[in-house]
């Protein structure tokens, strides 16, 4: 039995013959065996802290620290972590190393009210802080992570991406949280993508200890390391788009492809934890008769078990036929996923358009995702978009809250579907 499992449906299983390039989905799903159970990996962690002046509202601060708290009582003893705090300036709290004395990491996360560290936000002096000391136990057998907390807009974004990507390049990966209204949630979303870890949106700070303890649980539980996507292209196949769906909804955007094989770094792959990508696949006009797709194939490690450059593969196929009825037979769990991204693409377009001044496609495109939501069940999302709707229409722009709420509520759309049970698209893996 392999240690990863590797499934891909389509939207149709079989397409009419016809003279005009035909678009499917294609959803891949990558799993780890059920008898999968290794310990908890071993960390290498930094936690950086924004200390602006705007964390003392709310007492955003005081829910920090004993979020901090409570990861320093649940790190085991072979885990390496760091804090750092930033303002203006970047102070490491408490260096990289082995918490045997947790009350005096407690004592000292506690004393950050007292760090001089200035009053405004940059967010780059406590990266760069964080990527030095995780860079003193870089390690490929470790969890090499970082998590940035922020309440607030910061200066030189582009400088903080590259930053993280960086760290990324060496094998970092980078969660991020933002609290309240007031910071940018598509700058923090960017990083987290970009570096194989998880954004949080959180709206009331007493809930910042049960994220950081979502987080911590998750890094800890990590069994697949480096996990890496491709797909092989059959000839005149081309990729229009991709998603990662889940955990969670993110537009990967265009796939570049080479040789008609495109490829993807996926993010480090938890116990129980499936990971879900839709591509939406361009299909030429063909004769009737069964064609080769595509070959999915993972390739990942797992160093606990001395495993590296692991690989599944799996062969994608479809039928074109002359039978309209078989045609028209759609695969109704994929297509829910397919409902969950369009709402999110929705959204975001409508967002856009907001923001470029465009009224009318924005209330145009929010009322229709609030119908979807609505369809979905989910009230909630549906109000809030209908209420952004009727702010722009009136001449205001979309308010901050409601922009986070919907960017992240849709996001989390696919978490809600039951899971998929339907056999795979060829007779088993290689």
């Amino acid at each position: 039995m392999p240690e990863v499992h590797l499934q891909s449906h389509l939207s149709y299983r079989n397409i009419a013959v016809t003279s005009e390039n035909k678009l499917v989905y294609l959803l891949v799903e990558v799993a780890p065996s059920a008898g999968l159970g290794l310990g908890p990996a071993a960390l290498n962690l930094a936690i950086v802290l924004d200390k602006s002046g705007s964390m003392y509202a709310h007492d955003k601060l005081e829910y920090v620290i004993s979020a901090v708290g409570h990861v320093m009582e649940k790190l085991r003893a072979s885990d390496i972590a760091c804090v750092i705090a930033f303002a203006d300036k970047a102070r490491v709290l408490i260096p990289a190393s082995q918490i045997y004395d947790r009350e005096s990491a407690r004592r000292m996360v506690r004393n950050i009210d007292s760090i001089d560290v200035g009053s405004g936000t940059e967010m780059l002096n406590g990266i760069r802080a964080a990527n030095d000391e995780l860079r003193k136990n870089l390690s490929a057998e470790r969890m090499n992570h970082m998590i940035l907390l922020t309440d607030g807009l910061t200066l030189h974004e582009g400088a903080c991406k590259e930053a993280c990507m960086m760290a990324a390049a060496e094998g970092i990966s980078v969660s991020t949280i933002g609290v309240g209204d007031d910071f940018n949630e598509q700058f923090l979303l960017d990083i987290a993508t970009a570096c194989r870890g998880t954004s949080y949106y959180i709206d009331i700070p007493r809930d910042i200890p049960q994220i950081f303890d979502q987080e911590l649980r998750g890094v800890q539980n990590v069994v697949v390391r480096n996990p890496r996507l491709s797909l092989k292209l059959s000839r005149d196949i081309s990729i229009r788009k991709g998603y990662k769906v889940k955990p969670m909804i993110n537009d990967l955007g265009q796939i570049p492809t080479a040789d008609r094989v495109a490829h993807l770094d996926l993010g480090e792959i938890q116990k129980d934890e499936t990971q879900s990508y839709l591509f939406e696949l361009v299909l030429p006009s063909r004769k009737p008769g069964t064609y080769r797709l595509a070959k999915t194939e993972i390739m990942f490690d797992i160093p606990e078990l001395g495993q590296r450059d692991k690989t599944v593969s799996e062969e994608v196929l479809i039928t074109y036929t002359e039978d309209q009825s078989q045609a028209s037979v759609v695969t109704p769990q994929v297509m829910s996923v397919v409902d969950a991204v369009s709402v999110f693409r929705q959204q975001t377009r409508a967002l856009e358009f907001a923001a470029s001044g465009d009224r009318g496609k924005a209330t145009q495109l929010l009322r229709s995702a609030a119908t979807q939501l609505l369809s979905q069940g989910q009230q909630e999302l549906a109000n809030q978009a209908l209420e952004e709707a009727g702010r722009i229409e009136q001449g205001g722009g979309a308010s901050s809250a409601g922009t986070k709420k919907l960017q992240y509520g849709t996001r989390k759309l696919t978490q809600l579907l039951e899971p998929l049970d339907i056999p795979s698209l060829s007779s088993g893996q290689e």
